[in-house]
């Protein structure tokens, strides 16, 4: 999964190029935006994970009152920035009563929009440092994991782990086409996973119930849907069993 931006900005070049830009590193666009009523028609509709606003729009302020706006309620507040090209204290200022969680000038450069986006979601998440100069960076959200991959970050659906094994302070996280290696603990991931869904067979490996296809008794290893194979340690046999009574 990508994450999701919305671009709020009423130059159109302007917007071409950091639509393009995002997209490159392997973000999505879910839409543009050039003035308020449309950005906060896009915000609510089709709740981005973060959003890039500009101050001014069409010569007003309107970035402000759409930071403004989306303050009003914490349960859909998403992260977002300011790009301006206006660099006068008195907008700044203006801007800063909102609490923007990053904050740009006109022209951007990819590397500074790259930590602007990693800024913005450790900010609002209250875990700074998570991303910052950490390629294993993550964080667990409601539903899914926000894993940092090269110079991009990407959103991994609990539903889409096949099974998770631990190692030290590194975890790696094993979906059916690729893997992230993460540095975050096994507890921390238990608080986290719903355990209706995901158990521990060993004790470094959880699996996913959902993608289970075969269960090898004798020993002691799991078949999953996508072919691949995960052991099954005694000591929590029994514990597997109380899902799979069979196995009592």
């Amino acid at each position: 999964m990508k994450i999701r931006i919305l671009i709020i900005e009423d130059e159109a070049l302007q917007a071409q190029s950091l639509k393009e830009a995002l997209e490159e590193r392997g973000y999505e666009v879910t839409a543009v935006a050039n003035n308020l009523k449309d950005a906060l028609g896009y915000y609510y509709a089709q709740k981005p994970d973060i959003v890039i606003v500009d101050v001014y729009l069409n010569g007003k302020p309107d970035g402000i009152v759409f930071a403004q706006r989306i303050n009003e309620n914490k349960f859909t507040l998403k992260p977002f920035a300011f790009l301006t090209s206006s660099i006068d204290r008195k907008t700044f200022e203006q801007a800063r009563i909102t609490n923007p969680y990053c904050y740009l000038i006109k022209p951007f450069n990819v590397l500074e929009l790259e930590f602007a986006i990693e800024l913005a979601i450790e900010k609002f998440m209250g875990m700074r440092g998570v991303f910052s100069g950490n390629e294993s960076g993550a964080i667990m959200l409601e539903g899914f994991f926000l894993i940092k991959k090269k110079d991009t970050l990407v959103k991994v659906a609990f539903n889409c782990i096949e099974y998770i094994y631990v190692e030290g302070k590194y975890t790696s996280i094993i979906t059916k086409d690729e893997s992230f290696l993460v540095e975050i603990s096994l507890k921390q991931i238990q608080q986290k996973l719903p355990d209706k869904q995901f158990i521990q067979i060993h004790r470094n490996h959880m699996v996913n119930l959902n993608v289970i296809k075969r269960i090898h008794i004798s020993d002691c290893h799991i078949e999953l849907l996508s072919g691949k194979t995960v052991s099954m340690s005694r000591r929590f046999k029994e514990k597997f069993g109380e899902h799979y009574p069979i196995l009592k």
